[in-house]
C-alpha cells in the first residue's frame, strides 16, 4: 500500500460520504457493529485508520445515536479507536426526499441517460439542498476542531452542493470531490428544471479538483459548465475552469479494486471447495458456466441480457444444455417503484426462459436474488467460464475487475458492455453493445467457443494490468494531484534580504 501520509503531512483529512464505514444496530444479543459492504468502504477504512482522519456520513444504524456523543461523534473501529466517525442525523422524510428522491429519482437516471425513469419534485430538490447544507456545516465543524490545514474529500452525486456551501463557510479549505457515476452531456442535464442544473454545477465548482472515472465524463462536465454557467471560463485543453477568482481543475481517475484481496479470496481452501461444487453442479462434462453479478438496477442491462440468452437458445438449439447461467442479482432500492417493477420483471422473465428450454436435469438460468458475501462471490467468479457485464451505462463497473482478479485459473472470458468505464481500461474483454441483441448473442457464442489458449492469453493480460492498477493506486494518484495543487496554491516564502558584503 502506498504511503499516503506523504501527501497529507500536517493536513487533517475529512472524508464525506452518504454511507458510513461502521453502523451500530440492535441485534438479538444487544448492540452489534457492522461494516456495510462496498469497495469504497473496504479500501478507505484501512487508510483512515492509518492517517487518523475524520469520516462524515449519515448515521443510518438503529443504535447509532446511543453509541455516539452529543455531536454525533464516535471513535472507530471498536477496540482500536484510530479515527473519528461524525454522524449526521436525518429524519425519514429527509432520507426519502434527499436520497431516494433527488439523488436516486432525479440525478441517478439523468446521469445514466435513462430519462424514462427521471422524476423531479420541488420537495426533493429543497430537501437535497437542506441536507447538503447540513453536511457542509458538519464538515466545517470537524475542520474547526483541528489545528492547521484541513482537506475535505467528498464522495459522489449525493453531495453536489456541499462544495459551494463549504467554500462559503471556510474559503481557504482545500475541497475535492469524486463523482463515481457518469456525468451527462448538456442536453440531458438541462432536463432538470431551469435554475436547478446551474445550481448543481455551481455547487460542484466549489471544489478545487473535480474527479471523474473517465475522460468522457470529465469532458461532459466541462461542456455543461461552459453552457450553463455564464461567469465561468472553461479551458478544455488544460481541463481547468476559472470561476470566482479561483481555478477548478478537472481530471479522470479510474477507480479500481483491491486486487490482492479478491485474488487471495479465490485461492482459499473454502473457495476451491466451492468452485468444485459449482462446476460439478452446473458445468460437468462439456457444459460451461456463465455468471453475472449485479444489483437489481435498471442501468445494468439485466432484461437485455435475459433476452439475449432467450434468443441464443431459441435460434441455436444445439447450445441448449451446453451451459448454465448463474444470475446473482442482489436487491437494491426496493422502496422505489421502478426497482420493485424491475425485480418482478426479472423473476418472471427467468421463469419463462426456464419453462421454455429447461429439461429434467438442466435449468438454463439459476437466479440468486439475495445478498452474497464476498468470499462466495470470489468462488463464483473463479468457477465461471464466462462473465457478462451488460450495463446500459456505468461509471466504471467493478464487477468486471473483481471477476478478473478472481480468475486464478485463467479459464474465463469477460463479456463487457462498451458503455462502462471499465471498457476503456480493460484490454482483452469481448466488448458488447447490450442494445444490439444479435451482436450480444454472437458475443456469447464467441465466448463459449473461444479456445483455451486464447482465453488464457486474454485473461493473463487483463490480470497483469489490474495488478498494477489497484484501488490503492487510484487513491495515491488522487492524493498526489491534490498535493500538487496545494503546493501550487501556497505562496512562496519571501526571499531572504540581501546582505551586503561591502565594507
Amino acid at each position: 500500500m502506498p504511503d499516503f501520509l506523504q501527501y497529507l503531512q500536517d493536513c487533517k483529512f475529512i472524508l464525506v460520504s452518504n454511507r458510513e464505514p461502521y453502523e451500530h444496530v440492535r441485534g438479538p444479543r444487544g448492540i452489534e457493529v457492522r461494516q456495510p459492504p462496498g469497495g469504497l468502504v473496504s479500501a478507505l477504512d484501512p487508510t483512515m485508520r492509518r492517517i487518523h482522519g475524520t469520516w462524515v456520513a449519515w448515521g443510518s444504524g438503529s443504535a447509532d445515536r446511543e453509541t455516539a456523543d452529543d455531536q454525533g461523534r464516535v471513535q472507530v473501529p471498536a477496540g482500536e479507536e484510530s479515527y473519528t466517525l461524525r454522524r449526521v442525523w436525518l429524519e425519514e422524510n429527509e432520507v426519502n426526499a434527499y436520497y431516494h428522491g433527488f439523488a436516486n429519482r432525479s440525478l441517478w437516471p439523468l446521469c445514466h441517460m435513462l430519462i424514462q425513469y427521471f422524476e423531479y419534485r420541488t420537495e426533493y430538490w429543497d430537501r437535497y439542498r437542506a441536507v447538503n447544507l447540513r453536511f457542509a456545516h458538519a464538515v466545517a465543524d470537524e475542520a474547526e476542531r483541528c489545528t492547521g490545514r484541513s482537506m475535505a474529500w467528498i464522495q459522489d452525486y449525493h453531495f453536489a452542493l456541499v462544495p459551494e456551501f463549504l467554500r462559503a463557510i471556510r474559503p481557504a479549505m482545500f475541497i475535492n470531490q469524486f463523482w463515481h457515476i457518469p456525468f451527462p452531456p448538456p442536453d440531458i442535464l438541462r432536463l432538470l428544471p431551469s435554475g436547478a442544473h446551474e445550481a448543481l454545477l455551481r455547487g460542484l465548482l466549489g471544489n478545487d479538483l473535480m474527479e471523474f472515472q473517465i475522460e468522457r465524463h470529465a469532458l461532459n462536465f466541462l461542456d455543461c459548465v461552459a453552457e450553463f454557467v455564464s461567469d465561468a471560463d472553461v479551458d478544455i485543453g488544460t481541463r481547468t475552469i476559472r470561476f470566482q477568482d479561483r481555478v477548478v481543475q478537472v481530471a479522470a481517475f479510474p477507480i479500481s479494486i483491491d486486487y490482492e484481496k479478491y485474488n487471495g479470496m479465490a485461492e482459499t481452501e473454502d473457495s476451491i471447495r466451492r468452485v468444485e461444487t459449482l462446476r460439478t453442479r452446473y458445468a460437468h462434462g462439456i457444459r460451461q458456466l456463465g455468471v453475472c453479478v449485479d444489483r437489481v438496477d435498471y442501468t445494468k442491462g439485466i432484461p437485455e441480457r435475459i433476452r439475449a440468452l432467450d434468443l441464443l437458445w431459441r435460434e441455436h438449439p444445439e447450445l441448449r444444455e451446453r451451459f448454465t447461467f448463474l444470475f446473482v442479482c442482489t436487491p437494491s432500492r426496493s422502496n422505489l417503484p421502478a426497482y420493485t417493477q424491475l425485480e418482478l420483471e426479472v423473476g418472471e422473465s427467468v421463469q419463462a426462459v426456464n419453462r421454455e428450454y429447461g429439461t429434467r436435469d438442466w435449468t438454463p438460468i439459476v437466479l440468486i436474488n439475495e445478498n452474497v458475501d464476498a468470499d462466495l462471490l470470489a468462488a463464483v467468479y473463479r468457477a465461471a467460464d464466462i462473465c457478462v457485464v451488460s450495463s446500459l451505462q456505468d461509471g466504471m463497473n467493478l464487477v468486471a475487475k473483481e471477476f478478473v482478479a478472481a480468475q486464478v485459473d485463467e479459464r474465463g472470458v469477460l463479456l463487457l458492455s462498451r458503455f462502462t468505464g471499465a471498457a476503456e481500461e480493460i484490454e482483452g474483454a469481448v466488448l458488447i453493445n447490450p442494445f444490439n441483441i444479435d451482436g450480444f448473442v454472437s458475443a456469447i457464442r464467441t465466448a463459449l467457443d473461444m479456445p483455451t489458449e486464447e482465453r488464457r492469453r486474454r485473461m493473463r493480460r487483463m490480470r497483469r494490468r489490474l495488478q498494477t492498477n489497484t484501488i490503492f493506486d487510484w487513491l495515491d494518484a488522487i492524493l498526489a494531484r491534490c498535493s500538487d495543487i496545494v503546493a501550487a496554491q501556497t505562496p512562496a516564502p519571501p526571499a531572504p534580504p540581501v546582505v551586503s558584503t561591502e565594507a
